[in-house]
């Protein structure tokens, strides 16, 4: 027998259990995190859970981990989802026994698959990993090298103290997979939910015989969820990409990492963090790959899904690859932000909003969900319904400094009250999150007129590219450059640097010819340098490239373009009769960025233009 093994065989240690009980006694989980039963039930009924009458809690036991399931009341605030009469489950992190330091991916590796098995069965409702995330306790380890594992499974009904059921799961590593197919099964059993042939067929069904590739894909996994507060986005994802060709290396069979490589690339080409045709190509790759294998995976459709959307811009493919998928990811947070991002972009805002805050219920601590729908907010201008879900966020015990900058910016937005943003940001003064942050500090540097701390914070940012208006466009550093000497008045810093800034944005054009905020950022550059029949043409090329009809998101913003030139190029009557219209659509125009962004200065005084900002203003 290999040393790993010997050295590795631990005894099962049940702890926990009591704790467990008095917190499922006297407290339920809600977005805004653990409340004493009194005050859940004190709170208004539209935030109370309803026709839930079992809480359950399942106690697991290994031989590395202790694991805690909370089955029953996960309420999804104060929006109801259309999950809300099914049972509820949140798989909670497990906490490892072991001495090895290096052993937790182990029991990560037993929640995820766990989790991800109960998931597939429509009849429950199941909390997202990272929703659970905070519960987690120890470092993080390493699963290659259990030998052996115990768990013990005990389902109680929290009211009563009553025992309805228990199981112990002796078995080595190479079991991992049955045991959590298992212990799936007989939770699906004891709760009563309904589960077809197919969804136990797929929870049998084993991800990958290789555990080491399941670990590589665990990590990537975990990056590629939560990418959008990554403080390098393009290097956390080709780092997951890394791990996920280890993983297709060691098991080409591996399904699931093929459909997150795909999501993967996705992402790479949709942020323009490599708009390449390879990228396309090899996530058109990384799905056939899928589909080959699986013709029938719901998880493969849904990663087609995704590729049509972000690659190919085929919205009407996309959703026919969602319905597909859908019956077999009943409890898929992605599955929702996608359906999300494609219903916002077509103009479907009530149906976004639905999709967004069905994934922010199932998985309330999850980056993309809560963005996600706090942008959606932003877009149709309900600021304070933004600041709202950012609020429920912190209150459920996030401390991120990207939640509390993207709360306090939404309170600018909402109210241009800039304080709260700017003690933000003096608060963590090395925040860079994909570049967000210093074009905020610049804005505020500028409209105090210290030009000198706006060069200062704009040298000091290690990134060559920013996140500005949404989450999907980077600015050149050129651009704040440009911006800065324009409004300190020094022509000739300005040119030379919209000048340095046009130049990267050719280049980009070379590699995506036709990608219309691409070309509506440059018409603005033209604009600047003072060539304004080049800009206007530019800028309505870019008009035509991506109507509002095609696409209310980016054409929104590129019709903002268009409203930006006129502004700089004089042509104040067809600026203000262009906002007028932008403000009737949803976008980021807003009452703060129209009252205090320099980028409109031009156009302030304007009794029409005053009157458009004095009609967005707090009531």
């Amino acid at each position: 027998v290999p040393n790993w093994v010997v050295r590795l065989i631990v005894v099962l240690i049940v702890i926990g259990f009591p704790i467990a009980l008095i917190f499922a006694w006297a407290f339920e989980i809600t977005p805004e995190g653990l409340k004493r039963s009194e005050e859940a039930d004190a709170m208004p009924s539209s935030a109370r859970p309803t026709n839930r009458t079992w809480i359950y809690i399942v106690v697991v036991g290994a031989a590395i981990s202790l694991s805690l399931f909370f089955l029953g009341r996960y309420t999804a605030g104060t929006r109801p989802t259309s999950s809300g009469d099914r049972k509820s489950i949140a798989v909670l992190p497990f906490a490892s026994l072991s001495q090895d330091k290096n052993d937790a991916y182990f029991a990560d590796g037993v929640q995820d698959q766990i989790l991800t098995n109960l998931a597939k069965v429509s009849d429950l409702k199941v909390i997202s990993h990272t929703s659970v995330r905070q519960y987690k306790t120890g470092a993080e380890r390493n699963m290659r090298e259990i030998g052996r594992h115990r768990i013990n499974a005990t389902l109680i009904d929290a009211r009563t103290d009553t025992h309805i059921w228990a199981e112990t799961y002796d078995r080595t590593a190479a079991d991992l997979f049955a045991i959590q197919s298992e212990l799936a099964q007989s939770i699906v059993t004891q709760l009563k939910a309904k589960l077809s042939p197919q969804q136990k067929a797929e929870i049998e069904e084993r991800p990958t015989q290789d555990l080491d590739a399941f670990e590589l894909y665990l990590q990537a996994k975990a990056i590629i969820d939560s990418y959008i507060n990554a403080t390098d986005v393009r290097a956390a994802l080709l780092q997951a990409l890394k791990s996920l060709d280890e993983a297709i290396h060691r098991d080409p069979n591996f399904v699931s990492a093929y459909c997150y490589a795909a999501r993967a690339n996705d992402l790479l080409f949709f942020f323009d963090l490599d708009p390449t045709p390879n990228r396309i190509s090899l996530a058109d790759a990384a799905v056939k790959a899928a589909l080959r294998l699986r013709p029938d995976s719901a998880e493969a459709h849904f990663a087609r899904a995704d590729y049509y959307f972000r690659c190919l811009r085929d919205y009407d493919r996309a959703l026919e690859e969602l319905a597909i998928a859908r019956p077999g990811l009943p409890n898929s947070t992605p599955f929702f932000i996608l359906s999300g991002y494609i219903n916002r972009r077509r103009n479907h805002f009530p149906e976004a909003e639905r999709d967004f805050s069905t994934a922010f219920a199932l998985d309330p601590r999850n980056p993309n969900a809560y963005n996600l729908l706090a942008d959606t907010y932003m877009l149709e201008r309900r600021l304070m319904e933004t600041v709202h879900v950012y609020d429920n966020v912190l209150a459920a015990g996030e401390t991120a400094p990207i939640v509390q900058f993207r709360r306090t910016a939404s309170i600018l937005y909402a109210t241009g009250d800039a304080g709260p943003v700017r003690d933000v940001l003096t608060k963590y003064p090395d925040m860079e999150f994909a570049g967000g942050q210093t074009p905020f500090r610049v804005w505020m540097a500028v409209l105090d007129h210290d030009y000198a701390a706006a060069e200062k914070f704009l040298a000091n940012s290690r990134l060559k590219d920013f996140q500005d208006i949404d989450l999907s466009f980077y600015y050149p550093k050129s651009w704040y450059q440009a911006m800065i000497a324009r409004a300190k008045g020094d022509t000739t810093r300005a040119t030379a640097a919209f000048r340095e800034c046009r130049e990267i944005l050719v280049q980009r054009l070379i590699v995506k010819p036709e990608h219309a905020r691409t070309i509506a950022v440059l018409a603005q550059v033209d604009a600047g340098l003072g060539q304004k029949d080049l800009a206007i043409r530019e800028a309505q090329h870019a008009i035509d490239l991506m109507p509002i009809s095609k696409d209310i998101y980016d054409g929104a913003l590129v019709l903002e373009g268009l409203a930006q030139v006129y502004t700089w190029s004089g042509e104040r009557d067809h600026a203000i009769e262009l906002v007028q219209k932008l403000v009737t659509m949803p976008g980021y125009i807003n009452y703060g960025r129209l009252k205090l962004h320099p980028l409109w200065s031009p156009l302030r005084g304007d009794s029409r233009f005053e009157k458009i900002v004095n009609s967005l203003a707090p009531k």
